[in-house]
């Protein structure tokens, strides 16, 4: 497996998240930049996302990225887990942990009520598996999922607390965002 060290190369997760934030128009994000943090402020930017709220818990990749921000940039940054964010509204909290779902599920938990996209590597696990496991993780049952192909594939999901998108795909390792809408 390699590492990304941008996703501008990344056509199939950049299709995702330009399908899963066509659901959303708030102009505030709290969220995590992943490897090129100038082309995730570019792309909030892009969206007309003006409150940029990023987090990074690893001190060797925070100081990495700061070394690379561009000073016409602007974002606030925060050193520890986003976990520890503050529940705003009218905001997305953009989670892209790139981790399995089996270590993640004090994260799913506190991001009940927020809109989000979580996403997650599915390797041994696969993507009907980690579906299963972030709807248990949340205690939330499913009532209803449907599978689409257009205008990507994704699945709707519906559960009593709300609707939502999840969408599988591969770049260097099979992954899924899934999205409160």
């Amino acid at each position: 497996m390699s590492t990304k060290t941008t996703y501008i190369d990344a056509s199939r997760k950049r299709a995702v998240r330009e399908f899963l934030f066509s659901f959303f128009n708030e102009d505030s994000i709290v969220g995590l930049a992943g490897p090129d943090i100038n082309e995730y402020i570019r792309w909030c930017n892009e969206k007309k996302i003006t409150n940029i709220e990023l987090w990074e818990n690893d001190g060797a990749v925070m100081l990495n990225q700061l070394s690379k921000l561009k000073d016409d940039l602007s974002a606030s940054y925060k050193f520890g887990d986003i976990i520890d964010a503050e529940s705003k509204k009218d905001c997305v909290y953009d989670l892209d942990y790139c981790k399995t779902i089996r270590t993640m599920y004090d994260h799913i938990r506190k991001f009940k009520t927020e809109k989000f996209v979580m996403t997650f590597a599915t390797r041994k696990v696969g993507n009907l598996k980690t579906i299963d496991l972030f709807f248990k993780g949340r205690k939330e049952k499913v009532d209803q999922m449907i599978e689409k192909d257009s205008p990507i594939h994704h699945y709707v999901i519906k559960t009593v607390f709300g609707k939502y998108i999840a969408c599988p795909y591969f770049d260097t390792t099979p992954m899924i965002s899934i999205a409160k809408i």
